[in-house]
């Protein structure tokens, strides 16, 4: 049990890390989640949308996938596979 509750806290702040960096989901991304235990993972102060910004020097054919890499949801998210048959 506290392995995995160490193995939480860290996976937690990896994305807070990555919410910094990119920012948060919206309010209503959380309020639809169905994620158990979304309420973990939500930031106490949601942090600006900027993944254009913080990744300004990739072409922008790119964003699209980089925001699909990013998506919380593992049913959402994108895999190594799709990234590598996407049309970019």
């Amino acid at each position: 049990m506290l392995a995995s509750l160490s193995c939480l806290k860290t996976e937690v702040e990896q994305l807070h890390k990555n919410f910094r960096l990119c920012g948060s989901p919206s309010e209503n991304y959380w309020r639809k989640s169905k994620l158990p235990h979304a309420t973990i993972f939500k930031p106490q102060h949601p942090y600006k949308r900027c993944v254009a910004e913080t990744f300004k020097d990739f072409p922008t054919t790119d964003l699209g996938l980089m925001e699909t890499l990013l998506l919380i949801d593992p049913a959402d998210r994108g895999s190594v596979a799709s990234a590598l048959k996407s049309e970019i």
